[in-house]
């Protein structure tokens, strides 16, 4: 950064004194181009750092979800590949269904019979030929019955386990015939959702002093160069893990060197990203753009335009 600013001062120099010879070039005016020099490139970064910050450290995030089924069986199919494109309601794969239907066909009967005995109960309350009691011992068992019945449907129908988003799945190792378990620590698979990627960007503490949510933004993504998408500051993350006191029996440590910490935004992506390659993990820049000092906005515009070609030969 710099190094570009100088180069331009000097190009403007050069033009001036040597090019158009419009000033003499003497020892006054070398002092005044040095002096000049250095003040306007100093006020330049200081007011791009506090009206249009940039950051290198971007970061594209996306939402994972460990599959786990609700509830335990023989896998029977898998229809999809590993890391192929899935639509949301997409079938990830089958348990065997079997076993939960033997137990809705069983509860079903079992449920038919008390329904008789609680209308038996009924009629001979209603005649005065039996307790109250009797009748409400046959309720009770009716309705536990039918909480079985339901939640016997319900994991019936869990035995299919469908796509909860449009995205991709990884990590598959599960295949028909291996046993897929309820427990939360035995996930059968990784879901990744593309539809909406999260982009968070970091920026040094006094560069979000003037910065608000809706700011206009740029980000340079590495894997993708020469090419800049447009954005905005859609919220600023009010904390950062250096401010959490977790409870602990240990004391705090203080350092005569302490770490600064950094703040974190998030950035909402104004293009359709449906069609951009942006997979979770993805790196690159960013600058945001405040209401201040707009007529260095250009300046910030041409380093990040920089950063992005800079993407096609820096591995």
């Amino acid at each position: 950064m710099i190094a570009f600013l100088t180069l331009c001062y000097c190009a403007i120099i050069w033009v001036i004194f040597f090019k158009l010879k419009l000033l003499p070039w003497n020892r006054g005016s070398q002092g005044a181009v040095v002096g000049i020099g250095i003040a306007a490139i100093l006020a330049l970064l200081i007011s791009m750092n506090l009206f249009q910050p940039y950051s290198k450290d971007v970061r594209v995030y996306q939402k994972v979800i460990q599959i786990v089924p609700r509830v335990t069986g023989r896998v029977v199919e898998v229809p999809l590949q590993a890391n192929a494109a899935v639509k949301q309601g997409d079938v990830l794969f089958r348990i065997d269904p079997e076993p939960f239907q033997y137990e809705v066909d069983r509860l079903t009967a079992d449920l038919r019979l008390k329904k008789i005995v609680l209308d038996d109960a009924k009629g001979l309350v209603g005649a005065q030929a039996a307790a109250e009691i009797k009748l409400d011992r046959a309720q009770a068992a009716y309705d536990q019955t039918r909480a079985q019945l339901d939640n016997a449907n319900v994991n019936l129908r869990e035995t299919s386990v469908y796509a909860p988003g449009n995205g991709v799945v990884t990590n598959l190792a599960l295949h028909p015939g291996q046993i897929a378990s309820q427990m939360a620590s035995m996930p059968v698979m990784t879901f990744i959702e593309t539809d909406k990627p999260i982009v968070i960007a970091s920026f040094d503490q006094s560069a979000l002093d003037f910065v608000a949510v809706g700011d206009a933004a740029e980000i340079a993504f590495d894997r993708l160069p020469g090419r800049i998408l447009n954005a905005h500051l859609q919220a600023i993350i009010p904390a950062t893990g250096q401010g959490q006191l977790p409870p602990s029996g240990q004391l705090m440590e203080f350092t005569q060197t302490p770490v600064p910490g950094r703040f974190a935004v998030r950035l909402q992506l104004d293009d359709d990203s449906s069609d951009l390659q942006i997979p979770a993990g993805t790196a690159g820049a960013a600058a945001v753009y405040t209401d201040r000092a707009k007529a260095i906005r250009i300046v910030r515009k041409v380093v990040i335009r920089m950063t992005t070609w800079l993407n096609y030969v820096i591995l």
